[in-house]
């Protein structure tokens, strides 16, 4: 199994990204130790190479180059996949068809996003 080094230079840029777009404040108090411990670690000159710590690092660094159009899309597409679902088992498609080409048109999907829905 193959597993791919976290170095300093990784770590570092990860951080410096989360503080400049906000993302390191809404981490967890024990997901910000693990990821200082780490970079202290990967400092010395040493690169991570354990899998299980490998595997949660990389977790960590994607929700810290998180940007809010990632965030709004992601919600987006959720809302477009139950419309989809919802669609197809009430019937929906059959008197609305362009809106089955709605849900994956990628602005539209952003649009949703964007939306407050209760």
């Amino acid at each position: 199994m193959l597993t791919k080094a976290v170095t300093y230079a990784d770590l570092n840029a990860t951080f410096r990204k989360g503080l400049r777009n906000g993302n390191w404040r809404k981490l967890r108090f024990l997901d910000k130790a693990l990821f200082r411990a780490a970079m202290g670690y990967a400092k010395r000159g040493r690169s991570i190479v354990n899998g299980l710590l490998v595997e949660k690092l990389l977790e960590l660094a994607a929700r810290l180059k998180e940007t809010r159009g990632m965030r709004i899309f992601k919600r987006g597409f959720e809302k477009a996949v139950e419309m989809l679902e919802k669609g197809d088992e009430k019937g929906v498609f059959v008197w609305a068809p362009s809106l089955r080409y709605w849900l994956k048109d990628p602005g539209y999907v952003f649009w949703l996003g964007t939306v407050r829905w209760r």
